[in-house]
């Protein structure tokens, strides 16, 4: 479960709780609740940069509005221009996938949220979501001394915890 679809409680949320997981959200107390809200929405560690979906070409992480921090966590694809493009509007001949603009200037960025069969490498990102919850793998990188040049994935198979809604939810680009 995404933490930010419980973060938006009483907004508009794209995003819709199963039963299971408005259990969890009821289960949540205040103290939980703090905590998810204390969490950045990036870090930087050295010339490593983690975020949750990835960066858009025109996005400063250091002065992001909410609409940006919004997409920071939910980018996937943008159009020729970068721009952000929504899940539901992408059109592979128009879209590129965000890493493939990326240019760097936050160092080496480990994204997640967008499940692939194998980690993707491209020239300034890796991503380690490969669908465990779908019953893939669940998949960490490690660096030798922050050293972004010098990393290792380690993964493990996992059990299927959700079911896929559209075949293409992990995807081998």
């Amino acid at each position: 479960m995404h933490e930010m679809e419980l973060l938006t409680r009483g907004k508009k949320n794209p995003m819709k709780l199963n039963p299971l997981e408005q259990e969890i959200y009821r289960s949540l107390n205040e103290e939980d609740l703090t905590f998810l809200f204390s969490l950045p929405l990036f870090m930087c560690i050295g010339r490593l940069t983690l975020v949750h979906g990835g960066i858009l070409p025109q996005t400063r992480l250091e002065s992001m509005s909410k609409k940006e921090a919004t997409q920071v966590m939910r980018v996937r694809y943008v159009d020729e221009e970068g721009r952000f493009v929504h899940l539901d509007e992408v059109n592979p001949s128009r879209h590129f996938y965000w890493s493939e603009l990326y240019d760097g200037r936050y160092g080496y960025v480990v994204y997640g949220h967008q499940p692939f069969l194998k980690p993707r490498i491209d020239r300034f990102s890796f991503g380690i979501d490969t669908g465990a919850v779908y019953g893939n793998e669940l998949t960490a990188i490690i660096f030798e001394e922050a050293e972004p040049e010098r990393y290792s994935f380690v993964s493990l198979q996992t059990r299927t915890y959700a079911t896929k809604k559209r075949p293409w939810e992990i995807v081998n680009l």
